[in-house]
């Protein structure tokens, strides 16, 4: 049953993908504003009139719009089964994590493209929201796994 089934397995393995998804775009953040800061940067200008809305739409796309459909494909998937293996469930969220963690990349990207503040900021918003939407906090988790009725299948 969902309700005895342990989550810290489940949580250890999201919070791995996590971490390994995100560091990575906090790193090329900090490393570009150090870079930055040395003088030597010079953003480019030719094409962010292109290249800020890309950003933009991509930004919300991944962390928003995407998930969401990856999200209703699977619950249509699961349709008229009692429950979900665990397995299956930790699969499922291991993507829809990738997914919307994707969107940090996005906005480092028009960082470093020098975009108008604009699509930045937008970009930079919904990259913020992924990352904490997407947060593997034991509630969540818990709360996750009785909404589907996560079973135990050996797998986790």
């Amino acid at each position: 049953m969902a309700e005895t089934l342990n989550p810290t397995p489940l949580r250890k393995a999201l919070f791995r993908r996590y971490l390994l998804m995100l560091a990575p775009a906090a790193v090329i953040f900090g490393g570009w504003a150090a870079y930055r800061q040395t003088g030597m940067a010079q953003p480019a200008t030719t094409a962010t009139d292109i290249i800020g809305p890309v950003v933009f739409i991509a930004g919300i796309v991944l962390a928003a719009a995407l998930p969401l459909l990856y999200r209703i494909n699977f619950v249509r998937n699961m349709v008229g089964k009692k429950n979900v293996e665990s397995g299956q469930f930790l699969s499922f969220q291991l993507n829809l994590m990738s997914i919307a963690l994707l969107a940090p990349y996005t906005a480092a990207a028009g960082y470093i493209a020098g975009v108008p503040n604009f699509y930045f900021s937008g970009t930079f918003l919904a990259s913020l929201y992924a990352a904490y939407y997407y947060f593997p906090s034991e509630k969540r988790v818990i709360q996750e796994m009785k909404l589907f009725r996560v079973t135990d299948d050996k797998a986790a």
